[in-house]
């Protein structure tokens, strides 16, 4: 048991949040951050942030992209601790997007990390990228 707000609440706003992404409002998702150096991402869409100035901006920039939409998560795992907790999910989005002229359609895998902070549950780190049909390594990397 933890001692803060049970991590079922953290999961409603983190999927709440991403609903707004899809719609191009990013500032639910910036506030689930703890907001410290510590913050990390690594987006599906290539690079890496680290500490929450670099989190934000990627965020902002994201939020640019999205012109409407939605998106729904698959659960495959989720692990809460005393002080930490992560999910794991399969989020598929269905928006329109900047410079398309027909949505887009794409799904992701994703993970969630969560720090029991000051007694809340604080977004810490999100990694997704494209979820993709499985390939031999050595075929994609020859390829290059």
């Amino acid at each position: 048991m933890t001692d803060g707000p049970p991590f079922e609440e953290a999961l409603a706003r983190l999927r709440a949040a991403l609903a707004d992404v899809a719609n191009g409002d990013v500032a639910a998702i910036k506030a689930l951050y703890a907001q410290t150096g510590e913050d990390t991402s690594f987006y599906g869409w290539g690079g890496y942030e680290k500490g929450w100035e670099q989190v934000s901006r990627r965020w902002d920039w994201a939020g640019r992209q999205f012109k409407g939409g939605t998106v729904r998560h698959e659960n495959l795992t989720t692990v809460v601790t005393s002080e930490l907790a992560y999910t794991t999910d399969i989020e598929t989005f269905e928006t329109a997007m900047d410079g398309m002229d027909e949505p887009a359609r794409w799904s992701n895998r994703v993970t969630h990390v969560f720090r029991l902070i000051d007694g809340e549950w604080r977004l810490v780190h999100r990694h997704a990228n494209r979820l993709e049909d499985r390939y031999e390594p050595a075929d994609r990397l020859a390829r290059r």
